[in-house]
């Protein structure tokens, strides 16, 4: 029997801001799902700190889209160029995400940006990553479902959730090497665009390193 990556009182220990009431039964997940994607004890450290980042420790599961409009100007700043065309979008989440994502990453129908918004614990997003996704799922593991099916399932099920994160880090972003060479900030910027939540990342991983074996 292989050695388990984490144990409940270890993700505990990572999940500094909330204890992570769940642990068990994320500890569990976490164990069954990582090493399906090549995922071991050096490589979980870098993963983890980014999916308890984008998660807020697991609790998030899915894109928070309730900005206000002062903030749709500095994320969006092309998309939202007035006061007013902010105003349209702020704190209606259904219609910023249509706004800012149709079009793009593979969303093509009337709701794609909505239905194919930032889900799982590693936010993934666009219509393109999850048809790839459900194909991998399908191909790898037996299990057929449409990418609609898939959008809603990662934003509901911890095992499908974890499935897209380890899909998103070691199979589509192919992070796997990268974590193996600790090179954390190409890792954050590979999977954010940028290095959005530096700090919070990088505190995750010296605590993934000091409490995870």
């Amino acid at each position: 029997m292989s050695t388990p990556l984490i144990s409940a009182i270890a993700l505990k220990r990572v999940c500094w801001k909330t204890g992570c009431p769940d642990a068990g039964t994320l500890a569990e997940v976490i164990n069954k799902v990582c090493p399906l994607y090549g995922i071991s004890t050096l490589v979980l450290h870098e993963f983890l700190a980014n999916v308890l980042h984008e998660s807020n420790e697991f609790r998030q599961y899915e894109e928070d889209l309730n900005y206000t409009a002062k903030r749709l100007m500095e994320v969006w700043p092309l998309r939202f160029r007035t006061l007013q065309e902010a105003l349209n979008c702020a704190y209606q989440p259904k219609k910023l995400a249509i706004k800012v994502y149709n079009g793009r990453m593979g969303n093509t129908a009337p709701m794609d940006g909505w239905d194919f918004r930032g889900s799982g614990p590693i936010q993934m997003t666009g219509k393109s990553n999850f048809i790839l996704f459900a194909s991998w799922m399908d191909r790898k593991f037996g299990i057929n479902k449409s990418e609609q099916e898939w959008a809603k399932l990662v934003r509901t099920d911890p095992y499908a959730g974890m499935h897209s994160a380890c899909w998103i880090f070691s199979i589509s972003k192919g992070l796997n090497d990268e974590a193996l060479r600790d090179e954390m900030k190409r890792i954050i910027e590979r999977i954010n665009g940028g290095f959005n939540g530096l700090q919070d990342r990088l505190k995750y991983y010296e605590l993934c390193k000091r409490y995870l074996a």
